[in-house]
């Protein structure tokens, strides 16, 4: 609990920090005890400004803190704060002039066992001075000569008008961030009314349940209304007609896939009468909708598995639709669209040939695009505009808000906080955003957990073995039955770990320089001290003792899922061609490369070391095996479903048989095991999630897997 006198008051709010409690009336809330020690501290330093730096090193104490860690829990702290007394807002965010930090709005009194409550800061009679985090002495106030209080009017009229001359002049910057929506789980692709009166999204509460509609006023966040009663719909991906009164989305309910429209009551946030426009195939997981006008929207989808996305214009009176977007072959087309609130743009996102995407303008009148200089590498983006039609918003590649003019060509960043959240929704008439938090790569989101080999006699059970606060997201066993790893830091830096005698601990040498990007996967040189580190479509060569790193892969090849050869002289690729994957062969020091031609479409190979590799084949998930001398293969394992196609490790190939990861339909996700000699699938035990990573210790005791430890978060209003 936080060190602090006994309770005090806060504004409206009674603070007793030795039960973690907060009282406003008789309502009654408890806290996390960081988040107390958190609201002790700036309630100690009322008289100043906060900075996360002032917070991290004494509070959390800990210079390596994130400031993703820190935002939470002020979040946490300003929606509690918030439930007691709704009218006030107690911590404001202060940035400009070179200053960014936290202070309290609320006048503060501190209890003790002697006095009187004495309303610090407010006294008609007393100046207030802190001397130290626990005292505060009073002093009488002395009387000034009028000539020094003319002066000093003369003065405050003055820094008065500069302040006010550089609130005006000076670019808005939105530093303020608050958590708007908490149900539990996940929320996105959120869809704003034109008058900014209320929103809706999309929320899925658990890795079994399915995507559900949901809207609020912003005028009463905490008011969460379901759209539809029914449940199984999946539903995702909303967009609010210009009057408010339609909703078009994605429904994904098996044999019911398509975008559909129903009519919205924007006074009680409830849709009915829903009815598919436009049925789609399970390919199309999210396509992009936006409202042109009352009775025709725009959206994105690709007519093929293997087709780029492209833009239609439908009309939902004559079911009428226009085919606006034909993108490259080689790209996955457009998936992001947007219209401007004057109806005289549609802004696009169009993925590229490097795996990242570009801001594109479509002027609707003439029918014209526009490149812009708008050059992303990520591709789970979106945009919106200014009020006035004038500007786009999007993030940048470095996490910032940004904003994009399109009269001359020029972006800016209008925020100095990184990777607070993404795809950017602008409230029409106000200077605020809507933000999805990014849940993908939230702490806490992942651990690694064991599990006792039924194979080697064990019960199944599992256990928590690794917890580092970040996100995992790929691991490799190693010798001495550890493993090696790669957490995520919020500003998309990877960290590579090592376990190693029930420890985990970072390897320092590490060259945190690479931004995750996928495809991401490790693999062990067996017998060594090396790993191969796959990421963004090249390698690098890993010392497994100390971390230190160096670039291995040829420039110019796009390369992913490398494993080692059994013998350690060679590594296996998988690489696109022309969007189609392929292996090819490398030499462990990086030349030649070489193409593979019995394995023109696997997208992963291992090296079994018994004269077979085995292989996926894209885009399916069956397991096959490859006679090198013979040059045949045949399918070993069918398998229905794996999550991520570019992972090298869904599963481990050992003497006598081959583990692997599948989720049969209608069954749990589960870990499996094929017999080499009697041709026979096991079945082991139930995974907890669908993370494609399984890693065996070296004597085969435990199998090592990827598991989410924390996956609720929320939209996020910044202003």
């Amino acid at each position: 609990m936080a060190k602090f006198s006994p309770s005090f008051r806060l504004g409206n709010i009674e603070v007793d920090p030795n039960t973690d409690q907060l009282k406003c009336d008789e309502q009654l809330i408890e806290i996390q005890s960081m988040a107390m020690k958190v609201l002790c501290y700036l309630c100690r330093h009322s008289e100043r400004l906060i900075s996360r730096d002032n917070l991290r090193d004494e509070v959390w104490a800990n210079t390596a803190t994130s400031n993703h860690t820190i935002n939470n829990h002020i979040y946490s702290l300003r929606r509690n704060l918030a439930k007691l007394d709704p009218d006030v807002k107690y911590i404001h965010t202060v940035t400009g002039g070179g200053l960014s930090g936290y202070r309290l709005s609320e006048t503060l009194t501190y209890y003790d066992e002697t006095t009187a409550p004495t309303s610090l800061g407010t006294s008609a009679n007393l100046d207030v001075e802190t001397l130290s985090n626990d005292n505060v002495v009073r002093k009488p106030k002395q009387t000034r000569p009028a000539s020094i209080i003319l002066l000093s009017t003369l003065l405050c009229v003055v820094l008065a008008t500069i302040i006010g001359l550089y609130q005006f002049y000076k670019p808005v910057l939105y530093q303020d961030v608050q958590l708007l929506t908490e149900l539990p789980g996940r929320e996105q692709a959120p869809s704003v009314a034109t008058d900014g009166s209320f929103i809706a999204f999309s929320n899925k509460s658990s890795g079994d349940t399915s995507w559900e509609l949901f809207a609020i006023t912003l005028a009463s966040p905490l008011n969460i209304v379901k759209l539809f009663d029914s449940e199984g719909n999946n539903d995702n991906v909303v967009s609010i007609s210009p009057s408010g009164k339609k909703i078009a989305f994605h429904r994904l309910k098996g044999g019911e896939e398509g975008i559909y429209i129903a009519a919205f009551d924007s006074l009680n946030l409830q849709a009915s009468q829903e009815r598919r426009l436009i049925p789609l195939k399970q390919n199309n997981l999210s396509p992009a909708i936006s409202w042109l006008d009352e009775n025709r929207f725009f959206y994105s989808i690709n007519e093929a598995s293997w087709a780029p996305e492209k833009i239609f214009l439908f009309d939902t009176v004559t079911g009428n639709q226009e085919q606006i977007s034909s993108p490259a072959l080689r790209s996955s087309g457009d998936f992001a669209n947007m219209v401007s609130p004057n109806k005289q743009w549609l802004a696009i996102l169009r993925s590229n040939s490097h795996g990242g995407s570009e801001l594109i303008l479509y002027r609707i009148a003439t029918q014209e695009f526009i490149n812009t200089s708008v050059q992303l590498t990520d591709r789970r983006l979106n945009v919106s505009f200014s009020d006035d039609s004038e500007s786009v918003y999007f993030i940048d590649d470095m996490g910032y808000l940004s904003q994009y003019d399109i009269e001359y060509d020029e972006s800016t960043r209008i925020s100095e906080d990184q990777f607070v959240g993404y795809w950017p929704l602008k409230i029409p008439g106000e200077n605020q955003f809507i933000l999805q938090q990014d849940w993908g790569l939230s702490s806490l989101t992942t651990e690694i957990v064991s599990f006792n080999n039924p194979e080697m006699g064990g019960d199944g059970s599992k256990n928590l073995v690794v917890n580092n606060g970040l996100s995992i997201r790929a691991i490799e066993g190693v010798n001495d039955n550890g493993f090696i790893f790669v957490s995520v830091k919020p500003n998309h830096q990877i960290e590579l770990w090592r376990y190693k005698d029930n420890k985990a601990y970072k390897l320092d040498q590490f060259a945190e320089k690479e931004t995750y990007r996928y495809p991401l996967s490790l693999n062990w040189q067996r017998g060594s001290n090396q790993a191969l580190l796959s990421v963004g479509g090249s390698c690098r060569s890993v010392n497994i003792d100390s971390g230190k790193d160096t670039p291995l892969c040829p420039k110019g090849e796009f390369l992913y899922a490398g494993t080692y050869s059994a013998d350690g002289q060679a590594i296996y690729f998988a690489a696109f061609d022309k969007k189609q994957s392929k292996a090819v062969k490398m030499g462990s020091s990086g030349y030649p490369i070489e193409s593979l031609p019995l394995l023109t479409s696997a997208n992963m190979v291992q090296d079994g070391g018994n004269g077979y590799l085995y292989y996926r084949v894209h885009p399916d998930t069956d397991i096959f095996q490859l006679d090198i001398s013979a040059g045949t293969t045949k399918k070993l394992i069918n398998r229905t479903y794996i999550t991520n196609g570019y992972t090298t490790n869904d599963f481990v190939v050992v003497d006598d048989g081959i583990y692997f990861m599948d989720k049969p339909k209608g069954q749990s996700n589960a870990i499996y095991y094929y017999d080499f000699n009697s041709d026979v699938v096991r079945y082991l035990f139930d995974t907890p999630n669908l993370y494609p990573n399984i890693v065996l210790s070296e004597d085969q005791q435990f199998i090592y897997l990827i598991q989410s430890a924390h996956n609720d978060t929320g939209l996020l209003l910044v202003e």
